[in-house]
Protein backbone atom coordinates (compact mmCIF):
# COMPACT_ATOMS: atom_id res chain seq x y z
CA UNK A 1 0.00 0.00 0.00
CA UNK A 2 1.52 3.63 -1.26
CA UNK A 3 0.85 5.91 1.52
CA UNK A 4 2.04 9.58 2.28
CA UNK A 5 2.62 10.15 5.89
CA UNK A 6 3.73 12.89 8.44
CA UNK A 7 3.56 13.34 11.96
CA UNK A 8 2.20 16.92 14.32
CA UNK A 9 2.89 18.05 17.80
CA UNK A 10 0.28 15.16 19.03
CA UNK A 11 -0.66 12.55 16.01
CA UNK A 12 0.25 11.83 13.05
CA UNK A 13 -1.41 12.03 9.60
CA UNK A 14 -1.75 8.71 7.07
CA UNK A 15 -2.96 8.75 3.50
CA UNK A 16 -3.90 5.48 1.42
CA UNK A 17 -2.78 6.87 -2.07
CA UNK A 18 -4.67 3.77 -3.57
CA UNK A 19 -8.01 4.66 -2.05
CA UNK A 20 -7.05 8.59 -3.30
CA UNK A 21 -6.90 7.37 -7.22
CA UNK A 22 -10.44 6.65 -7.04
CA UNK A 23 -11.73 10.01 -5.00
CA UNK A 24 -13.24 11.98 -7.11
CA UNK A 25 -13.82 14.72 -4.77
CA UNK A 26 -10.20 15.16 -3.26
CA UNK A 27 -11.64 17.10 -0.26
CA UNK A 28 -8.97 16.45 2.28
CA UNK A 29 -7.51 19.17 -0.09
CA UNK A 30 -9.85 21.86 0.32
CA UNK A 31 -10.29 21.84 3.75
CA UNK A 32 -6.82 21.81 5.12
CA UNK A 33 -7.02 25.27 2.33
CA UNK A 34 -10.43 26.24 4.05
CA UNK A 35 -9.59 25.48 7.63
CA UNK A 36 -6.36 24.70 8.30
CA UNK A 37 -2.77 25.74 6.87
CA UNK A 38 -2.64 24.14 3.36
CA UNK A 39 -0.22 21.59 3.68
CA UNK A 40 -1.57 20.07 0.27
CA UNK A 41 -2.14 20.25 -3.29
CA UNK A 42 -2.89 17.78 -6.05
CA UNK A 43 -0.56 16.27 -8.59
CA UNK A 44 -1.29 13.84 -10.95
CA UNK A 45 -4.95 13.33 -8.92
CA UNK A 46 -3.25 12.64 -5.73
CA UNK A 47 -2.67 14.95 -2.76
CA UNK A 48 1.34 15.72 -2.31
CA UNK A 49 2.69 18.00 0.36
CA UNK A 50 3.44 21.51 0.09
CA UNK A 51 6.73 20.95 2.34
CA UNK A 52 8.49 18.65 3.42
CA UNK A 53 7.23 16.14 6.20
CA UNK A 54 9.17 17.63 8.90
CA UNK A 55 7.89 20.89 7.82
CA UNK A 56 4.12 19.97 7.49
CA UNK A 57 3.87 18.66 11.02
CA UNK A 58 5.31 22.18 12.45
CA UNK A 59 2.85 23.72 10.58
CA UNK A 60 -0.72 21.51 10.83
CA UNK A 61 -2.68 23.56 13.50
CA UNK A 62 -4.07 20.31 13.99
CA UNK A 63 -7.82 21.15 13.12
CA UNK A 64 -8.41 17.68 12.36
CA UNK A 65 -10.83 19.10 9.22
CA UNK A 66 -8.80 16.89 6.21
CA UNK A 67 -9.89 13.76 8.14
CA UNK A 68 -13.19 14.24 8.50
CA UNK A 69 -14.06 16.01 4.63
CA UNK A 70 -12.40 12.95 3.43
CA UNK A 71 -14.58 10.05 5.85
CA UNK A 72 -17.85 12.49 5.08
CA UNK A 73 -16.97 13.55 1.06
CA UNK A 74 -13.86 11.61 -0.08
CA UNK A 75 -12.82 8.05 -0.27
CA UNK A 76 -12.07 7.50 3.22
CA UNK A 77 -8.01 7.56 2.63
CA UNK A 78 -7.10 9.99 4.94
CA UNK A 79 -6.84 9.05 8.67
CA UNK A 80 -5.43 10.86 11.65
CA UNK A 81 -3.81 8.71 14.82
CA UNK A 82 -3.62 11.04 17.92
CA UNK A 83 -1.71 10.38 21.10
CA UNK A 84 -3.05 9.46 24.11
CA UNK A 85 -0.98 11.55 26.45
CA UNK A 86 -0.59 10.17 29.91
CA UNK A 87 -3.25 7.90 29.25
CA UNK A 88 -0.31 4.52 30.56
CA UNK A 89 -0.11 6.79 33.59
CA UNK A 90 -3.80 6.72 34.29
CA UNK A 91 -4.19 2.74 33.50
CA UNK A 92 -1.16 2.50 36.32
CA UNK A 93 -2.65 4.52 39.01
CA UNK A 94 -6.02 3.16 38.21
CA UNK A 95 -4.63 -0.39 38.09
CA UNK A 96 -6.52 -1.51 34.49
Amino acid sequence: MATLEFTFRTGKVTIDLERCRECVTHDCVDACAKFGATLFRLEDGLPVLVFTAEESGRRCIEDLACELYCRDNGNRGLKISLDMFGLDEYRQKARL
